[in-house]
């Protein structure tokens, strides 16, 4: 891990946005984890990058620059506004298949707003393809436009971030829970084996939901040793995933300090800790290359 300055890690659920400063003379430390309520969409807000609502946010958080004295900020990248597909070397080697490839996911946009970031995977034979509409990041961009060095996170790349801070070894499957989606990746032998989101209108319908990816997905199969379950709605979907998951995952919750393997002054907190925990991933500051910034980063 290398320490670049004060680094502000950003999230965010329905009308809250978390956020968290790390402490670089401390690695594992924090100086403050905090939240802001706000009477709109956090997201929304962000996206469309204008108006009272995108004001506010970006007054709070140049407030949090100001007052900790961050060099950097870090935020989370929805996964909704993304697309993640998993390619074969076939694929992704071959020039012309690789932009038909891309041309499919994103028809309909136009090819000077695509942008595409390819991942290593377990699997040497296959990557993991990343593909954005760049006017959704805009809004991302007019926020973070005040902080000297800035990057947008895919949220399969908190498991990467966790990896790299807890040299944990083995398997680990990794749930963000949000409203009306889940986010899930698989990790194995220090690498990304695979990652999906799962839309959903009610958590009812998450049982049918995980049964039918993981029929499809292979590695939402394989053993992991560890499952880590975060976001807002962690408690909830978590009751209704435990009867789908293998008896023999250790399932943990990241409400507390002691499982996130964190410091930090505050030992209460008026929020849900589980919805920050993305937030205090990224703030730890951990070594850029490993984080792989490629297109997202904005230093």
């Amino acid at each position: 891990m290398e320490s670049d300055g004060i680094c502000l890690g950003v999230c965010y659920a329905d009308n809250q946005l978390f956020y968290s400063v790390n402490d670089p003379e401390n690695p594992g430390s924090l100086q403050h984890i905090g939240c802001f309520d706000f009477n709109f969409d956090v997201r929304n807000a962000v996206v469309t990058g204008d108006g009272d609502a995108f004001t506010g946010i970006k007054s709070s958080l140049e407030k949090l620059k100001e007052k900790f004295n961050c060099s950097t900020v870090r935020i989370l990248s929805p996964a909704i506004e993304e697309c993640w597909s998993i390619v074969p070397r076939s694929v992704y080697e071959e020039p012309e298949e690789r932009e038909s490839h891309i041309h499919i996911l994103m028809h309909g946009i136009d090819s000077s707003n695509r942008v595409s970031t390819w991942y290593p995977l377990h699997n040497a034979d296959y990557k993991l393809l990343l593909a954005r509409n760049s006017t959704t990041m805009m809004g991302f961009q007019k926020l973070l436009g005040s902080f000297s060095n800035s990057e947008y996170v895919s949220e399969f790349e908190v498991g990467n971030a966790w990896q790299d801070f807890t040299q944990v070894n083995g398997s680990f499957l990794t749930i963000h829970c949000q409203k009306n989606y889940l986010s899930v990746s698989s990790h194995i032998l220090g690498k990304l084996r695979g990652s999906t989101v799962i839309r959903f209108d009610n958590r009812t319908d998450l049982p049918y939901l995980w049964t039918l990816y993981s029929s499809k997905l292979s590695w939402m199969r394989g053993i992991h040793e560890q499952i880590y379950v975060y976001g807002q709605y962690a408690q909830q979907i978590n009751e209704a995933l435990t009867p789908f998951l293998d008896d023999d995952n250790d399932v943990t919750v990241m409400n507390t300090l002691q499982v996130m393997n964190v410091e930090a002054k505050e030992q209460t907190y008026g929020f849900r800790l589980e919805a920050a925990f993305p937030a205090v991933m990224l703030s730890l500051n951990i070594d850029s290359e490993k984080m792989n910034l490629h297109e997202n980063h904005n230093g």
